[in-house]
């Protein structure tokens, strides 16, 4: 199965924080509002969240999970893997997925002011662990891909079959999770909007931000199997595409 996949690691949120204060004391909720959002998406670490926000802690959980389930399924879409009928699988790429985002490094700025709008620098190290695990996960799914030609499948279930890669690809990324590298940092500048109460980030600058998280791949995948860029017919040939 070769499917070209196209994914962004994007969580659409529109979150408001509670006005208070003025001056220094707006201009430290500001910055800390920033950083606590990041970390309630990425990290799952809610306190500061649910203080300077004002959701409840199953909220802010829910926020963290709805992230991770994306990364997951963004990931399993990528690879062209279906784990629907692996429960257990399944959870295994969502653990990888919460250690991939536990990996996430940035900085956040002290608030600014430029003609009276508030402004923050958020700082993003991208994680590399699609590109530091790239040649593996091709090498495995080559291995893949000839045992399927050599009918090694043949009489095995569809969940079975799926498994099979899933499980392979699932330890490269836990391996390169454990030897995180990353891409030179790079600083977004996200706009604090304010209301009469509440003040929030938009959703176009969350996306720059979270566009940032995992870097994208930097080079064109190399075929499985030299000279056959397409599955000779009745095979079920998986190819890892371009990331974009």
């Amino acid at each position: 199965m070769k499917r070209k996949v196209t994914v962004g690691f994007l969580m659409l949120v529109l979150i408001t924080g509670l006005m208070t204060g003025c001056g220094a004391k707006k201009e430290s909720q500001f910055q800390s509002y920033v950083q606590s959002l990041i970390t309630a998406n990425y990290l799952g670490t809610s306190d500061e969240y649910i203080k300077t926000t004002g959701v409840n802690e199953a909220d802010a959980e829910a926020l963290y999970l709805q992230n991770v389930n994306r990364l997951s399924e963004n990931l399993m879409s990528y690879y062209g893997l279906d784990l629907s009928g692996n429960a257990d699988t399944g959870a295994r790429m969502t653990e990888v997925s919460k250690l991939i985002y536990s990996k996430i490094r940035f900085e956040v700025s002290p608030t600014r002011m430029e003609n009276g709008i508030y402004y923050v620098d958020v700082t993003i190290h991208p994680i590399n662990i699609l590109n530091d695990t790239h040649d593996a996960v091709v090498a495995c799914i080559g291995e893949f891909n000839k045992k399927v030609k050599a009918g090694e499948y043949n009489d095995v279930t569809k969940e079975e079959y799926e498994k099979a890669l899933a499980s392979g690809i699932i330890d490269i990324l836990e391996n390169g999770a454990k030897e995180m590298t990353y891409r030179d940092p790079e600083t977004v500048t996200v706009r604090i909007i304010e209301g009469k109460t509440s003040f929030y980030i938009s959703d176009d600058d969350f996306r720059a931000l979270d566009a940032l998280v995992i870097a994208t791949i930097q080079d064109e995948p190399k075929n499985t199997e030299p000279g056959s860029d397409q599955p000779e017919e009745g095979t079920t040939e998986k190819k890892v595409e371009t990331f974009g």
